[in-house]
């Protein structure tokens, strides 16, 4: 019953709905590309009403652990999925789209896995938020370096990111102490699961035609998703082990450096670049779902922490 249960999440089931029908039911897209950006925000601004009110009123404490987030987040998996993206992606178009994957900031979900998980709350949240600030500074930035897009308008970049993450993030503090939380709490994961649902679904229907005419590209960034999230997750564990690091501080370090948001990545480029570059965040979010959902297993239905290098009973 319990591995049922875990198998027909909702999340799971509209992850799967929504890849499948973008491919075989793409014409939809045409209304959801206008949609990708108000369910974007709504995810943006929901997911992190789960930090607590008054969390931020005491910064010195939350300063550290809001180092290791961008630590963790950008420069240990961006830069190794920028390294690897150097020597083996031949396209530009495809390349790009892996540094845009590598600037997107830590993914939402990283925050309710944390309570399920009995991470260290301080830790995660603080990352989490620490590494959306450096967001704000990196994901503008990153069109600088590249001369074939300069004739993209830098300004509607600036714009966008806005959008979606300074805004949402001030709004949901806004709600929060506000005490309005308690109205949206009831129905959140209804709300962030058909909003995935639709981002996801335009980015799998917009990228179509790339998938059906599959490359040697496309299947080195399958390998390069998921060889970086598996290899930094055992690594990262293992020096945790090592260092005596408390077990629920290795658990948000471990969500912190192999979770990214792509949904975000997939949106802002299909908003402000190609589909070309929207592939690498839906192939890192296929990795991320199976990724996410053996991480669940392991909790859930073997019933042992995620930290611990024993091997499960078969």
């Amino acid at each position: 019953m319990k591995y049922l249960k875990f198998v027909f999440y909702r999340s799971n089931i509209l992850f799967l709905l929504s890849v499948s029908a973008g491919i075989a039911l793409p014409q939809a897209s045409a209304i959801s590309i206008f949609l990708i950006l108000p369910a974007l925000m709504t995810i943006m601004t929901i997911t992190p009403l789960r930090i607590p009110r008054g969390f931020f009123r005491r910064i010195r404490p939350l300063i550290a652990p809001a180092v290791q987030g961008n630590l963790m987040n950008y420069i240990i998996l961006g830069n190794l999925i920028i390294f690897a993206s150097l020597f083996f992606i031949r396209e530009e178009g495809f390349w790009f789209g892996m540094v845009l994957v590598a600037a997107a900031p830590p993914a939402v979900s990283m925050l309710s896995l944390s309570k399920s998980f009995r991470a260290d709350l301080t830790v995660s949240f603080a990352g989490f938020a620490g590494a959306y600030l450096g967001a704000l500074l990196i994901i503008p930035l990153i069109g600088l370096g590249f001369l074939k897009y300069n004739h993209l308008n830098y300004l509607l970049i600036i714009l966008v990111v806005g959008a979606l993450i300074p805004l949402p993030l001030v709004l949901s503090r806004i709600i929060v102490e506000k005490e309005w939380d308690g109205i949206i709490q009831p129905h959140e994961g209804i709300i962030i699961d058909y909003c995935f649902f639709i981002v996801f679904y335009t980015i799998a229907a917009r990228t179509r035609e790339l998938i059906l005419h599959w490359s040697s590209d496309m299947s080195v960034i399958l390998t390069i998703a998921a060889l970086t999230v598996f290899i930094i997750f055992f690594a990262v564990r293992k020096i945790g082990r090592l260092s005596n690091v408390a077990e629920n501080k290795i658990i948000s370090l471990l969500l912190l450096v192999t979770m990214k948001n792509y949904g975000l990545a997939g949106g802002l480029a299909l908003l402000l670049f190609s589909e070309e570059v929207a592939f690498a965040a839906l192939a890192f979010t296929t990795v991320n779902f199976l990724f996410t959902n053996w991480l669940k297993y392991t909790k859930i239905v073997v019933g042992r922490s995620i930290v611990a290098e024993e091997t499960p009973p078969s």
